[in-house]
């Protein structure tokens, strides 16, 4: 596979929600995503158990709105129990981040959980595929994770950016 096919495919994760057909499905629940991580870049200095919070709650809203879709939607056994699988983990890990932000207890932990482009970015691609809008495939697991490290440093460049035009 050639890098052009990866970085279409990588197009078609992040496109795929916004197509007409399918936007009306998903809208409630990709949304959030996208204003989450604008506005955490925009307005976030350093991370803090606060972000931690919010980070666990735009998780948990995320996990919710699978749940809710995958309940409705029938597909193959395999595909459904890898669905529900990461449904469940993310709820989870949403459940720890807000627990670690109230209670202030793991610096460490509720640095790398508060960060909004890390959780965004995974919530955003997967999104597509835990709401059966594409199916699942090992070659999209493996072009998310090939695209995350340059994605950050784009998104986190674009907020700068957008930081120094706005003082």
């Amino acid at each position: 596979m050639s890098f052009y096919d990866f970085w279409m495919s990588w197009i078609e994760l992040v496109a795929t929600p916004f197509k007409p057909s399918c936007f009306q499905q998903v809208w409630l629940g990709i949304l959030p995503l996208y204003v989450t991580l604008l506005i955490g870049e925009l307005y976030k200095s350093k991370v803090s158990f606060a972000h931690a919070v919010a980070n666990g709650f735009v998780m948990l809203w995320a996990g919710l709105n699978w749940g809710v879709h995958l309940a409705r939607h029938g597909s193959s056994r395999t595909e459904m129990t890898l669905a529900w699988l990461v449904t469940i983990v993310v709820v989870a890990i949403a459940i720890f981040t807000i627990i670690i932000g109230f209670r202030k207890s793991d610096q460490g932990l509720c640095s790398v959980l508060g960060h909004t482009r890390f959780s965004c970015y995974f919530l955003i691609l997967l999104y597509p595929l835990q709401t059966h809008l594409l199916r699942w495939e090992t070659k999209q697991l493996v072009i998310i994770l090939i695209f995350a490290l340059p994605s950050w440093l784009v998104i986190y460049l674009i907020g700068r950016l957008i930081r120094a035009v706005i003082k």
